[in-house]
């Protein structure tokens, strides 16, 4: 049975059909990791800078292209309820920010989210969590997002990418 499934993956076509098209086309492109530490407790706070520094000593040196966001939170913010910093991730460098997080937040919780017109339902059903979930406050985000997606253009990844 095992082997039947397998067989089916590798005779597998590499061109879409068109209901595969439609799931390509549906795909989410960019996320966000946030980040949270007890802003209170200066061991978690130092671990979240020091997690931060990697991050972007590694862009720096070309593992990944991610974008952390240029502040930190020392105080709740939005929805968040904690101290914590947001990582934009495109498509093409998830699953490498999703093994660096998952291997180095020690202690750290991270929220994961998807990047799409529906902002308060990306931070609910559609989150995922490193570590231990915390509430938030989804009162704090509207229910859709005007803008268009694509938050770093400039790197013509995610949803800037050229198709």
């Amino acid at each position: 049975m095992q082997q039947a499934i397998i067989d089916t993956a590798a005779d597998a076509p590499s061109t879409l059909g068109v209901e595969a098209r439609k799931e390509a086309d549906a795909q989410i492109l960019e996320w966000h990791f946030h980040i949270y530490f007890f802003q209170h407790n200066e061991q978690q706070k130092q671990a979240a800078l020091d997690l931060r520094n990697r991050v972007l000593q590694l862009v720096r040196d070309g593992y990944f292209k991610v974008v952390p966001l240029h502040r930190v939170n020392f105080e709740p913010i939005g929805p968040h309820p904690i101290g914590s910093y947001e990582v934009w991730a495109p498509k093409e460098y998830f699953a490498e920010a999703f093994s660096f997080f998952t291997l180095n937040r020690g202690e750290l919780s991270i929220l994961i989210h998807p990047l799409t017109t529906l902002p308060r339902t990306d931070h609910s059903t559609r989150v995922s969590w490193l570590g231990k979930p915390f509430p938030i406050d989804l009162s704090a985000l509207p229910l859709v997002e005007d803008n268009p997606l694509g938050q770093y253009p400039k790197l013509k990844l995610g949803y800037s990418a050229e198709p």
